[in-house]
């Protein structure tokens, strides 16, 4: 399989403020209609839970779990992800632009999938700026060993945000991978979210140019979609 993208929110940037030294750490719940990446259903088009804990550093460094329900529709697949992230923050130009190196361990614990495993390891280097109401992102991301013995793949991805108000941004995103075996696709997704206290909504349209025929039994999977989701953001843990 190809690298999963971990889908950190930090909501707790009021919270950031009365961390200690040593940081905080802190928490959400995701219910989404579907988990997509790079524009392919991974849960077969099926609702799921999500969930992090992000424990944060004032000199940027931090680290985190991430889990999610996961569906390939076949007999012994997994039936959920858990990613391990740790990276550093590096502030540039006065904190509107922020440099991010991170590694990333994806695992299925009960994957029963015969053959090569499923895990995998990553690396990102993410870029990004903020002028006024706009916020850019870039990333670039390297997994050495892809899952089921797939190789090497590389991605890059582009993000725009505009905020319309305090509450509300349009995203616009696009990217593209390459490397193993199946992983080469473009992808794209356009949508907005909304934040209200402690709630984040988010709704998108997201697509790729893989095909029915790409995803062979999996074929819904590589279907353009809305995506639609609801996070709260639990209280600080420390």
């Amino acid at each position: 399989k190809a690298a999963r993208r971990l889908a950190v929110l930090v909501f707790a940037a009021p919270a950031v403020a009365h961390a200690g030294d040593w940081g905080g750490l802190f928490s959400a719940v995701t219910l989404a209609s579907d988990y997509r990446y790079q524009g392919v259903s991974e849960s077969l088009g099926r609702p799921v839970v999500q969930g992090y804990v992000h424990w944060w550093r004032p000199d940027g460094f931090y680290a985190g779990v991430f889990a999610t329900q996961v569906d390939f529709g076949y007999a012994g697949a997994p039936s959920y992800e858990i990613d391990s992230y740790a990276g550093k923050t590096f502030s540039l130009q006065g904190a509107k632009t922020e440099l991010k190196v991170q590694g990333m361990s994806t695992s299925y614990p009960d994957n029963r999938t015969p053959g090569p495993t499923l895990d995998f390891v990553q690396a990102t280097v993410q870029a990004k700026d903020t002028a006024g109401p706009w916020t850019t992102i870039g990333l670039v991301s390297y997994v050495p060993h892809g899952s089921y013995g797939s190789g090497p793949v590389m991605r890059v991805e582009g993000e725009a945000d505009f905020a319309v108000s305090r509450a509300v941004t349009l995203k616009a995103l696009v990217g593209s991978q390459g490397g193993g075996r199946g992983h080469d696709r473009t992808y794209w997704s356009l949508g907005a979210s909304t934040v209200w206290k402690t709630l984040t909504f988010d709704l998108r349209y997201v697509d790729t140019d893989r095909t029915r025929a790409d995803c062979g039994f999996q074929a819904k999977a590589c279907d353009a979609g809305v995506v639609g989701s609801v996070t709260v953001a639990l209280p600080p843990i420390l």
